[in-house]
């Protein structure tokens, strides 16, 4: 597949028609370059990732090769700086680029085409066979990848994979039943909304939406009779029927139909939730000072109305204490092997999803808490304190690969510890089967000493595998030192204006004993004979020169002012 006109970066100025602007002509040039460059980070970037495959191929995976690929996740994300989901994203594709689009990866190493294409190209081709990869990444390679347009490139992809996949059986597209999933994929701080995904085969869609409009239909008729007799209104969503004295529109009532209904789950019991659902509003959005927003599960922020609202709709506050400079939760203190109730819910606020780097699997249902330095059963001096401060929530999954010595935690405060140069991991060991954390050394001990459940400004250090490590500091209360802030700043401006006041207080106060002065001054000198004008002071500081007993014009005593003598 040919374009019609070569495009070289030469040729790139008048193809975007600037080539008259010398100045424009420079900038589209330098886009060009940036974008190869881009190309070219894209495809060393897939290489990288590619070797961290591990064995994923497999339909069954054994705990061990399991653990290998929860390693090799972390290892990406902690080096990129992404979640754990991402880094598995990009591993998948390194795999796919470099074991089955070989040559269309040597394309984009060269920059013949930008890193959106060859996203989009494994995208298309994730769920094909290896040998349909092949022929793909040999027809994709030829193209003329420098001079096509973007719509003709999708456009071709999509036709060639079509026309692969239906030549050959064996590459077909995977059946939609295995494509089920509902997923949230989008949350609007802003707006306080969220966007929930749901993809399935089309019939079964269709289905849930037929169901959905029925129910919208019967709730609206059941509204209006309500609203006409009087009785209460069924599915009202905070009153909204009542108030405007209309039902509901149908697109409302098919989310309240979705969202307030028993989910039914043939007789199986789900087990409620280990956690309730924390909605955390400053004391200062509560009063209706400030507008600081609420934090869902201290990963969805949400705007301070809604925050209030849903603190209005509640019958019980629970009071949260933060540190004011930092943020921190201030801990409930306990000791004892099983962490309290409150410690729980203490550590459910600094970790709202796994503690690992990187990991977003939320704590609020399948969470584990881990002792970071194990605790002792046999001596608990000599072990690990079940305290806030050597405790973390951990998804199933990093608690085990933290059995198994992948990964290795440390509590330490990152402001007085310098990072040491790595270290190799621990002897691998038989974990207790009571509780699975550091295991404390066989040999004497000295005990352990107390020190404060929390640090001012505690992190964890995490060593993944034997090269990688990672600085994590504790999640905390992010509104708390900006309201402490603006409180600070405004006690300060109370306090410079109260001084200000004083000043001229204090000052007025002695204009006016100095003006007493001179009346007592003027009342003397009448009695003495002589005139009753008052000089100036020389400093010019005491009276107003426009007050009436300051008289530049005074002549002693052939001063007119001045008694008969």
């Amino acid at each position: 597949m040919r374009g019609r006109t070569p495009l070289t970066r030469e040729k790139a100025p008048a193809a975007a028609g600037v080539e008259n602007d010398a100045t424009a002509s420079a900038r589209v040039r330098a886009l060009w370059d940036l974008r190869r460059e881009e190309s070219a980070l894209f495809a060393a970037r897939l290489r990288a990732a590619a070797p961290f495959w591990a064995d994923r191929d497999a339909s069954t995976l054994s705990e061990g090769a399991l653990d290998d690929v929860e390693e090799a996740d972390l290892a990406v994300a902690t080096a990129l700086r992404v979640t754990t989901t991402q880094a598995a994203a990009l591993i998948r594709d390194g795999h796919v680029a470099t074991a089955h689009l070989p040559r269309t990866l040597e394309r984009l190493a060269h920059g013949d085409m930008p890193p959106s294409w060859f996203a989009t190209l494994l995208r298309s081709v994730r769920d094909l066979p290896g040998e349909t990869l092949s022929l793909i990444d040999e027809r994709v390679a030829e193209w003329d990848l420098h001079s096509i347009a973007v719509s003709r490139f999708r456009r071709e992809l999509r036709l060639l994979i079509t026309w692969l996949t239906t030549v050959d059986e064996a590459a077909a597209p995977p059946p939609p039943e295995s494509f089920r999933n509902v997923a949230l994929i989008d949350t609007d701080s802003i707006a306080g909304t969220a966007t929930m995904h749901i993809v399935g085969p089309i019939p079964e869609i269709l289905s849930l939406s037929h169901r959905l409009d029925a129910a919208a239909r019967s709730l609206q008729r059941a509204q209006r009779d309500a609203l006409e007799h009087g009785t209460e209104i069924p599915f009202g969503l905070d009153g909204a029927a009542r108030t405007t004295g209309m039902p509901l529109r149908r697109a409302a009532l098919r989310y309240a139909a979705l969202t307030r209904t028993v989910l039914d789950t043939g007789g199986v019991e789900v087990p409620p939730d280990r956690f309730r659902m924390n909605v955390v509003v400053p004391a200062l959005t509560l009063l209706g000072v400030s507008d600081a927003p609420g934090m869902v599960e201290g990963t969805h922020p949400i705007p301070a109305p809604m925050a209030r609202a849903l603190a209005a709709q509640e019958r019980t506050w629970y009071r949260i204490l933060t540190d004011p400079a930092t943020g921190m939760y201030l801990p409930a203190a306990a000791d004892a092997y099983r962490p309290t109730a409150q410690m729980l819910e203490h550590l459910r606020l600094r970790n709202p999803v796994c503690a690992v780097p990187g990991c977003t699997r939320s704590t609020r249902r399948e969470s584990e808490a881990d002792h970071i330095e194990e605790f002792n059963h046999a001596d608990p001096l000599r072990g690990g304190p079940t305290a806030l401060s050597n405790l973390h929530l951990l998804c199933q999954r990093h608690h085990r690969l933290k059995t198994h010595r992948r990964i290795d935690p440390e509590r330490i405060d990152p402001e007085s510890v310098e990072d040491p140069p790595p270290q190799p991991p621990p002897q691998s060991h038989r974990p207790s089967a009571a509780h699975t954390t550091r295991e404390s050394p066989s040999i004497a001990a000295p005990p352990r000493q107390s020190k404060p459940d929390t640090a001012p400004n505690a992190a964890t250090r995490w060593r993944i595998g034997s090269d990688v490590q990672l600085l994590v500091d504790d999640s905390r209360d992010l509104a708390t030192p900006e309201m402490v802030a603006t409180l600070t700043a405004a006690w300060t401006a109370h306090q410079h204006l109260e001084q200000a006041r004083e000043a001229a207080r204090r000052d007025a106060e002695a204009r006016d004993a100095r003006f007493a002065e001179l009346l007592r001054e003027q009342e003397r000198r009448r009695r003495q004979g002589l005139c009753t004008c008052i000089l100036p002071d020389p400093t010019g500081q005491d009276i107003d020169q426009a007050h009436p007993l300051y008289d530049l014009t005074c002549r002693g005593r052939d001063c007119p002012n001045a008694p008969p003598f």
